[in-house]
Parts: structure tokens; sequence; C-alpha cells
């Protein structure tokens, strides 16, 4: 975990965004859930961070505190964003913030998230164009925002 950059982030919010997500993390890990299968979710089943679509009345960290809460019963203390990223299926903006704890908290998974775990980089098994974790795909947005967040690119991925 790249941790002075992402403390070095600034925190920046907005009204634009489509939704947003928390990337929790210590010195040496990050919090990540399953999402619950169902059929209104186009994500459903899928390795994730907490987070969520944005209501029209909040700003984009409103809705990453209130989801995360929804999510894994945690609060977060942002202090700072990654930036907006999307998702390639479709035209949406998802604002990433940054919540540093001292050590792994407990959770509670809520109704959407089938199981969440600490991460830790070395648990993470390089693929084509993903991580797997625990067995479990983790591509697509989640995938880039861990890359950038473990300050890798992809052709750097050699070594993980």
């Amino acid at each position: 975990m790249n941790v002075n950059f992402l403390l070095s982030r600034p925190l920046e919010d907005d009204t634009y965004s489509d939704a947003a997500v928390v990337l929790f993390f210590t010195s040496r890990s990050f919090l990540l859930i399953k999402r619950r299968p169902w059929n209104e979710d186009p994500w459903s089943g899928q390795m994730a961070l907490p987070g969520g679509h944005r209501k029209p009345w909040e700003t984009a960290l409103q809705a990453a505190v209130r989801e995360a809460e929804e999510e894994v019963g945690i609060t977060p203390n942002i202090s700072g964003s990654l930036g907006i990223f999307s998702p390639h299926s479709r035209p949406m903006k998802v604002r990433v913030f940054l919540s540093h704890v001292k050590e792994e908290l407990p959770f509670k998974v809520g109704p959407e998230v089938l199981w969440a775990a600490w991460a830790r980089e070395d648990d993470l098994v390089k693929g084509e164009d993903c991580f797997y974790f625990k067995g479990e795909r983790v591509w697509g947005m989640t995938y880039r925002i861990l890359l950038a967040a473990l300050g890798t690119s992809p052709a750097s991925m050699g070594n993980l």
C-alpha cells in the first residue's frame, strides 16, 4: 500500500459524481467487499469497495459516508480523494474517497454485502487483467483503483 501517496491526496468533493466509494486502508491492508447477488445490481456478486450511488441531495462525500455505514457499519474518517474513476461498462463517474485507519476495524456487513475482509497486498494474486483475492476475481474499476492505491501500473505488476 502506498500510504504516503494516499495520505498526501487532497480532499475533493462534488455534486456531479454519480457514485462514491471508500478505500479504507491501514499501512498494510484495505477493506474489500463481495456484493450480494441480486437482479437489480449490474455489479451483483462482484468484489468491490464499500460505496454506491449518490442521491440527488447529497454530495459525493455524503454518499460515501452513508454507503460505507450501510455496507460495512464503519463511519469513515475521510482524509482525501483518489480521484474519479469510471466502469468500462457504462458512462458513470465514481469518486474514490480515502479513509486511513490505524488498525483493521471490525465491520458488520449490510444487506447488500455478502462478505467483507481486510486484504493485504500479499493476499492478492495477479491475473491477466485482475487480482484474485481468496479465489475471487477483483477486476474492472476496483482493480484500477487498487492499482492506483498500491502505486503500481499494469506494466510493473510482474512482482506481485
